[in-house]
């Protein structure tokens, strides 16, 4: 009678210890499968933001600094990153659980792109109209990286260098209002045509001389 209770409570010990071992490798297995989805694209993702953080900075600092060459350089590197990364981001596949992310990075980019084609051109141009439009693009862009923040699946995003970019913006823009410093473009001066009346009196100098001429002779 011990003996059949015995193995009994053993037969009992090992059941339990399978289900458990089966329910440990099945939730392991699930842990592994979202790494692996994902894998690839959380490490593009990070290198992405690195660039665009880069951008921001270069811009922002140009612009506090009254370096306009510096700015441009900073828009455009800022624009060609913004536009491989769109390019790319449309090759990953990702699992549903990050698929919120994969959608506001696209919108994201989107904005930042925008943002630093009229970040350049506005300090090209000194034209506070452009950079106003540039700041809120850059706005929208944090506010989309906020979002992805707040998902907390991927690295923080470079929303505290946008929010610097766009303070910068934002300065630059009552800067040159306030002073009214806006270059306007000054035409060229088009040579003016000679007139008939000039021609003829240019013709009859002419004929005057040479008659004077021919009586000295």
């Amino acid at each position: 009678m011990r003996k059949a209770k015995f193995f009994g409570y053993l037969a009992t010990v090992l059941l339990v210890s399978m289900v458990i071992t089966l329910s440990l490798a099945s939730a392991s297995d699930v842990a592994q499968a979202q790494p692996i989805e994902d894998r690839e694209f959380e490490e593009w993702y990070s290198a992405t933001m690195t660039e665009l953080e880069s951008a921001a900075t270069t811009m922002a600092t140009a612009i506090e600094n009254f370096d306009c060459t510096m700015c441009e350089a900073g828009a455009r590197s800022g624009y060609e990153a913004a536009t491989a990364a769109l390019d790319e981001l449309e090759f990953y596949e990702v699992s549903s659980e990050m698929q919120p992310v994969k959608n506001h990075l696209t919108l994201a980019l989107e904005n930042f792109k925008l943002g630093c084609q009229y970040t350049e051109s506005g300090a090209m141009k000194y034209d506070p109209d452009d950079l106003e439009t540039a700041a809120g693009y850059i706005s929208s862009s944090a506010d989309h990286f906020r979002e992805i923040d707040a998902l907390g699946l991927v690295p923080p995003t470079p929303v505290t260098v946008l929010n610097r970019l766009q303070g910068a913006l934002g300065q630059a823009v009552q800067t040159l209002r306030s002073t009214g410093t806006t270059p306007t473009a000054s035409p060229t001066p088009t040579p003016e045509a000679p007139s008939y009346e000039a021609i003829f009196a240019s013709s009859g100098l002419l004929v005057v001389a040479y008659l004077l001429l021919r009586r000295t002779r």
